[in-house]
């Protein structure tokens, strides 16, 4: 069922906008996989790892991630696609030479995808994954840290891969206006961020009091259905 179900491409993607929330100006959108096949999402990717086909799930969903924006129009190497990849699909062998194929195919992708480490697989080899990361960021891959603040992401990832973005995890947003424990703490994320030029996203921002306050306290880049939810992407 699932090697069909890859093979075939049973699912296509929706697209979640990320927005400078100062200057109202889109900066890119993450690719969220979509499927009629399964009644979750993660229940696609927990049968991949269970049948030891969590590689070929997950590069073919960034192919067709990345087909689909190519193919919308969004050329431009200053919006970015953002996708999610497991640790263990980065350090595949078959990783390298497969992204080096999407570059090869359409110009500009290594400059505008950021992938996404995922936060709900450890990373068991982290001097390996830490090389594969310096050899993908030298072909122009970007990368940030997903989920900062949840389950297995730390700050350990933050300091030693030394990403391009690092995405907030939607706890911090979650009554922001009301929570002055959790300003501070996003105050010291921006100090960090910022000497140390890497750009700070705020994930899941709900409701107009959270996003002023994010925009108060000096957040630049948010994400959230407040500001835009996931849909379809419109040929540009």
């Amino acid at each position: 069922m699932l090697t069909n179900f890859i093979r075939n491409e049973l699912f296509s993607h929706s697209f979640q906008p990320i927005i400078d929330i100062q200057r109202w100006k889109k900066i890119g959108f993450e690719g969220l996989l979509r499927t009629s096949h399964f009644n979750n999402v993660e229940d696609v990717f927990k049968l991949a790892i269970q049948e030891k086909q969590l590689y070929e799930l997950d590069s073919q969903s960034i192919y067709k991630a990345a087909v689909t924006y190519h193919s919308a129009g969004f050329s431009s190497k200053d919006c970015y696609l953002f996708l999610n990849v497991f640790p263990s699909t980065l350090t595949n062998a078959n990783f390298l030479p497969f992204v080096r194929k999407i570059s090869a195919e359409y110009a500009f992708l290594n400059h505008q995808i950021v992938f996404e480490i995922s936060e709900s697989e450890v990373i068991k080899d982290f001097l390996s994954f830490k090389k594969q990361i310096i050899q993908l960021r030298s072909e122009g891959f970007l990368f940030a840290i997903d989920d900062v603040g949840k389950g297995n992401s730390n700050f350990k990832c933050v300091i030693e891969l030394e990403p391009n973005f690092i995405k907030l995890d939607q706890y911090f947003s979650n009554s922001l206006h009301k929570n002055l424990k959790k300003q501070d703490f996003i105050k010291s994320m921006i100090h960090y961020t910022d000497k140390h030029e890497i750009k700070l996203i705020l994930e899941g921002i709900e409701t107009e009091m959270d996003l002023a306050m994010a925009k108060y306290i000096g957040i630049t880049y948010g994400q959230g259905n407040i500001i835009g939810s996931p849909k379809s992407l419109k040929v540009v």
